[in-house]
């Protein structure tokens, strides 16, 4: 059975490889997703559960964060921020904060002006904790104030990378690209030492695709991008072989398919689980404990194979999360592993692994 209809129009018969070598997993190569503490998709996630989620990502090794303001609309700035003001200054000052641009706050009341760029896409439960409202806003006015409000919140003004967020529809995107948009704006406050790294942080392949087409290599430090490279969906592999030629550096997030490879009955933020996928989950785990590892600490691993990928986006909404991702770390899986998955039909042959 193909994890992906489409293997032959995904991976091409061009010279170019993606280059996957078989490696370790570090701590600190694990970013702490913050979008749980914002209140998302976790749930409501009291204060002090999501101080002592961010203090104990700290205290185990992880040493970077991100965030951004469309996750609880602010709150998760805002929560991050406080954690890491109570942080150690030795450890503080060694964690790197990444957010992102594309929407502002503003009140209910200021909402009403604000017309069809008022975005409401995703439920937060932030009710109890603010009256904030998401204002979609690519140009430079907006990229300016989107910053502010960010820095504001987590209580610092050198951003070590700022990501431009979703811009995945042509008003948007075009917006973004406009020569006073946002992806100007952040070359312009790197180039002033304001912020440290360029990137993207989108779900669509596509447009990512497009986006680092667009400009000259050196534009992008790296990208973000969810959904796409994990063991059940490998469409991403012609964007990632783009940004090894590059140079580009990858942020994965969602390698758990957002709880479904962790074990538990959630897809990609949905409860509808494709009956395909939920044999394919049981082939995997299968597969995994008949080598002594997890489910998950396969899939992490698997992340990892590309070279380009630098970093993975680990959410978590407490502190047991959080101890749970670390134990992935510090494997190897071993290729065996990944030559059975090829021989089962759960990896396309065109993948080339390597120690």
């Amino acid at each position: 059975m193909a994890c992906c209809p489409c293997w032959e129009g995904v991976f091409g018969t061009g010279d170019a490889k993606l280059e996957l070598k078989n490696r370790k997993v570090p701590v600190s190569a694990l970013i702490l997703g913050c979008a749980p503490i914002g209140c998302g998709w976790a749930g409501d996630v009291p204060e002090s559960t999501a101080e002592s989620t961010v203090l104990q990502a700290l205290s185990l090794g992880i040493r970077y964060v991100d965030t951004a303001p469309w996750y609880g609309a602010g709150l998760s700035e805002q929560r991050l921020g406080k954690a890491l003001a109570t942080a150690q200054s030795t450890t503080k000052e060694q964690v790197a904060v990444s957010t992102k641009v594309g929407r502002y706050m503003v009140t209910k009341v200021e909402a009403a002006s604000h017309g069809t760029r008022v975005d409401s896409g995703y439920d937060f439960n932030t009710e109890n904790y603010h009256n904030n409202v998401p204002v979609w806003d690519y140009r430079k006015e907006g990229t300016e104030e989107s910053l502010r409000q960010s820095r504001q919140r987590l209580q610092r003004n050198f951003i070590d990378c700022l990501r431009v967020h979703d811009a995945e529809d042509p008003e948007r995107w075009e917006e973004a690209c406009s020569p006073d948009g946002a992806i100007a704006v952040l070359v312009s406050l790197r180039e002033k030492g304001e912020i440290g790294q360029v990137s993207l942080g989108f779900n669509s392949v596509p447009y990512l695709m497009k986006t680092i087409q667009k400009y000259p290599n050196g534009t992008f430090d790296n990208i973000m991008m969810a959904r796409t490279w994990n063991l059940l969906d490998q469409s991403s592999y012609p964007l990632l072989l783009e940004c090894q030629k590059r140079g580009i550096k990858v942020h994965l997030a969602a390698v758990f398919c957002a709880g479904l490879l962790w074990g538990q009955n959630f897809f990609m933020y949905r409860s509808e689980i494709p009956p395909e996928l939920t044999e394919k989950v049981a082939r995997w785990k299968e597969l995994s404990t008949s080598y002594g590892f997890s489910l998950p600490q396969v899939a992490l691993a698997f992340a990892f194979l590309p070279s380009c990928v630098e970093r993975v986006a680990v959410g978590c909404a407490s502190p047991e999360q959080v101890r749970g991702n670390v134990e992935l770390c510090d494997v190897k899986v071993p290729l065996e592993l990944w030559q059975k998955a090829q021989a089962s039909g759960l990896l396309p042959q065109h993948l080339q692994i390597s120690e």
